[in-house]
């Protein structure tokens, strides 16, 4: 509720924090279980020109508040209001602070502060960028959830979901050695997308291989992401969440 009409009623989630820890998961969890649809929508959808971020995100709040008159029983009317759930991926763009030296950000920044105001939808941030937000956002924010770097014990949960749905892929799985070895998986360093592209290429290269999937299949996967996370570490000097952290980011 707001003192000025059509200011303030819709919802404002943001959720931040590293890649891979479940900020898009949990976007598609809430729309899911909201039976609500899901519209994604990323910077490049939106543009980098204020016109067309002011005309693109002006389309977003009309979404946003989008009514379906559905059922017709009995001869009686019943109108279902769906409000659609809009996902914004990596917003970075539009929460940095702005500038004196970056006029056209600066106007981009405005815009979609002026939109915010007024949107009555459910509208979901993520950003992995906390710490370069534009001060202005922070009013506006309903709810704001961090997501940490996964522990050992999250990464097990995650290892097990996973393995729970290999049965139904249809493939030979021996399930046992799977889950023998899921502690000493869940000890590496990896985070939620790298752990599902993990088990994809594990299960490309015991097809490939003619055999069985088995923990062996996830280790030789595993290795190949751990050298290109030690490969970026020994570039940048610094592994990824220390760097986010001295920059003030996350």
């Amino acid at each position: 509720m707001d003192i000025i009409d059509g200011k303030g009623q819709g919802l404002l989630m943001l959720l931040h924090g590293g890649p891979g820890t479940g900020k898009t998961l949990t976007a598609e969890s809430i729309a899911e279980m909201q039976e609500r649809p899901l519209y994604r929508v990323t910077c490049g959808d939106i543009g980098i020109e204020p016109k067309e971020v002011e005309e693109v995100t002006l389309s977003l709040a009309r979404l946003g508040g989008v009514v379906w008159i559905l059922l017709i029983i009995h001869n009686n009317n019943y109108i279902l209001t769906y409000i659609t759930v809009v996902l914004l991926d990596e917003a970075d763009v539009f929460l940095e602070e702005r500038s004196f030296t970056d006029q056209k950000r600066n106007a981009i920044i405005s815009i979609f502060l002026r939109v915010l105001e007024y949107y009555d939808g459910i509208l979901i941030l993520t950003t992995n960028r906390v710490g370069s937000f534009d001060e202005a956002f922070k009013s506006r924010i309903h709810l704001a959830l961090a997501y940490p770097k996964l522990n050992e014990e999250d990464r097990l949960k995650i290892w097990q979901n996973f393995m729970q749905m290999l049965p139904r892929s249809g493939e030979r799985v021996d399930m046992d050695d799977l889950r023998m070895n899921l502690p000493k998986l869940a000890r590496i360093e990896v985070n939620g997308r790298q752990i599902r592209n993990v088990v994809t290429m594990a299960r490309h290269l015991a097809k490939y291989r003619g055999e069985m999937l088995r923990a062996k299949h996830m280790q030789d996967a595993l290795r190949s992401v751990e050298k290109f996370n030690e490969y970026l570490s020994d570039v940048k000097g610094i592994q990824d969440d220390e760097r986010a952290r001295g920059l003030t980011l996350r």
